[in-house]
């Protein structure tokens, strides 16, 4: 119906330019940014979703953190073993030179004197193994509890493995190579606490391995928590342009349409002329 006071064609015509035109920013939008959510209102249902993976990516940044330095505190006590065992080598060598009657009260001073020295240097190489404050291997080694997942309860611990003189039964107060008979009871200790350094390497090491297990456990995980993220909020570019296009497409139909609708009461008024 042809109407000189009224155009409801018109005015349908400029609510849905209005229309068009916000999807038309709004897919501008998505595509300069490169998300699909830029507010609430975008996805309300998705924005909490979103939130708690991103919140959970987040705290995985700590996790990885943790397990990090959990593999070096353990490096730095698989390091100070190895010397260990190089320095009970030493040692060993001293008393199976003490157990021969053939040395002078000299000489086996002097081996006592240089066994001392190796039992200094022993320790030194487990009670300084220290990093962020912790010890594994010293005298006062303790277990750490390290934090490996983002919930509460999921942590790793590290086993300390006491690998001071005292503990291993290789101190100077413990061994004398002063007689023959001594040194041949040295030799028995020295060979244990070679077996007992030998076990805790074993321990660390396994330690060493499940903590990279956890390593790439977190990483694989945090990688599948930004893969989420990004289906949910990344804008699939391909897809939001084809849209954009459309949509321009309506909004030039729709001007196009609109300049003619608005003729229609000079039409009508045409026609009672």
């Amino acid at each position: 119906m042809l109407s000189i006071n009224s155009n409801p064609l018109a005015s349908q015509l400029a609510n849905q330019l209005n229309r068009l035109t916000l999807d038309i920013q709004q897919s501008s939008q998505r595509i300069a940014t490169g998300k699909r959510i830029t507010s609430a209102a975008d996805d309300p249902a998705a924005v909490g979703i979103l939130s708690t993976l991103k919140s959970d990516y987040a705290s995985y940044n700590s996790v990885n953190s943790n397990l990090s330095s959990g593999l070096s505190m353990l490096e730095v006590g698989a390091s100070s073993l190895q010397n260990q065992q190089g320095i009970l080598t030493q040692m060993k060598q001293l008393a199976t030179q003490a157990s021969s009657d053939l040395l002078t009260a000299d000489q086996r001073t002097a081996l006592q004197k240089t066994f001392k020295e190796l039992q200094t240097q022993l320790d030194d190489a487990v009670n300084k193994a220290t990093i962020f404050g912790k010890n594994l291997t010293g005298a006062t080694g303790a277990d750490v509890v390290i934090q490996s997942g983002i919930a509460s309860g999921q942590t790793t611990t590290l086993t300390a493995v006491k690998s001071d003189a005292a503990t291993l039964a290789v101190d100077a107060a413990t061994i004398d190579l002063t007689d023959s008979t001594k040194a041949k009871a040295a030799l028995t200790a020295i060979g244990t606490a070679v077996g007992t350094v030998a076990g805790n390497q074993a321990v660390v090491g396994a330690q060493q391995n499940a903590m990279k297990v956890q390593m790439e456990n977190a990483k694989s995980v945090q990688l599948n928590l930004e893969a989420s993220i990004s289906r949910i909020e990344d804008t699939d570019i391909a897809a939001e342009t084809s849209k954009l296009q459309q949509l321009q497409a309506k909004q030039q139909l729709s001007v196009q349409v609109m300049g003619i609708v608005n003729q229609f009461p000079a039409y009508a008024l045409g026609l009672l002329r």
